[in-house]
C-alpha cells in the first residue's frame, strides 16, 4: 500500500528568479485639505449641523497594478483612484477624488530562513489628476512607503504604510483658483497573484 501527502510548503525548485503578475491595492488614508474644507463649510454655512463636521479628513483608495518582482526589488505600474465624500443629509453633499497613474518600486529585507517573507521600503512617482466641485487639477507628486511582504504559493500579501504628497492648485470656469490638497498618510494591503520570488539565495 502506498501512502501520497502533499503540503503547501515551498521548496527551492519552486521559487522563480523573476515574475510577474496582477494585484489590487486597498487603502483608508488620512487627510487635511484645508481650503477644500473651508469651501465646503461656506457653502454650508447657512445649516446647523446636529452631528459631526463639515471637514474632510478620511480617503478611500483603490488600485491596480502589474507586479515585476525579482529577489531584491519590485517594481509596478499602477492606477488609483481615491474618492473623499462628505454626505450631509438634507444638503448638498461633496466629493473630492484623484486619479493616479504612476509607477513604484521596492527594496526588500529577507527576514526568516524561507525566502517566502521581507519587509521592504520604497516608493515612486504619480501623476494626480483632481476634482472637487467644478473645480479640477493636475499635478505629478510622489509616494513613500514600507509594508511586509508575505508569499503564499502564487499569492501575495503586502500590509503597507504610506505617505502621499499630492498638491495641486485647482481651476474653475466660474471661481477663484483653489489649493487642492490630497497629501497624506494611508494604511492599506497589497494583493498579487504570481509564481513565488525567494528573497534569499538557495
Amino acid at each position: 500500500m502506498s501512502v501520497c501527502i502533499s503540503t503547501s510548503t515551498l521548496n527551492a525548485q519552486d521559487f522563480k528568479k523573476f515574475s510577474v503578475g496582477p494585484g489590487i491595492s486597498i487603502n483608508l488614508g488620512v487627510f487635511n485639505p484645508v481650503e477644500v474644507n473651508e469651501y465646503i463649510a461656506d457653502a454650508l454655512s447657512s445649516y446647523t449641523i446636529v452631528f459631526g463636521n463639515t471637514d474632510l479628513i478620511m480617503y478611500y483608495e483603490l488600485s491596480a497594478f502589474l507586479n515585476f518582482k525579482t529577489r531584491w526589488v519590485d517594481i509596478s505600474p499602477t492606477l488609483s483612484y481615491a474618492i473623499a465624500p462628505k454626505i450631509i443629509i438634507g444638503a448638498e453633499s461633496f466629493y473630492f477624488t484623484r486619479v493616479s497613474p504612476g509607477v513604484m518600486a521596492n527594496f526588500f529585507i529577507p527576514t526568516g530562513l524561507s525566502g517566502k517573507t521581507a519587509f521592504f521600503i520604497g516608493g515612486g512617482l504619480q501623476y494626480h489628476m483632481m476634482n472637487f466641485d467644478e473645480y479640477e487639477g493636475n499635478d505629478l507628486g510622489f509616494r513613500l512607503q514600507l509594508g511586509y511582504d508575505m508569499q503564499f504559493g502564487s499569492f501575495n500579501l503586502q500590509p503597507i504604510l504610506a505617505f502621499n504628497v499630492a498638491k495641486t492648485i485647482g481651476t474653475a470656469p466660474t471661481a477663484s483658483p483653489l489649493d487642492m490638497n490630497y497629501t497624506g498618510g494611508q494604511i492599506g494591503i497589497n494583493m498579487s497573484f504570481h509564481k513565488p520570488v525567494s528573497h534569499r539565495r538557495f
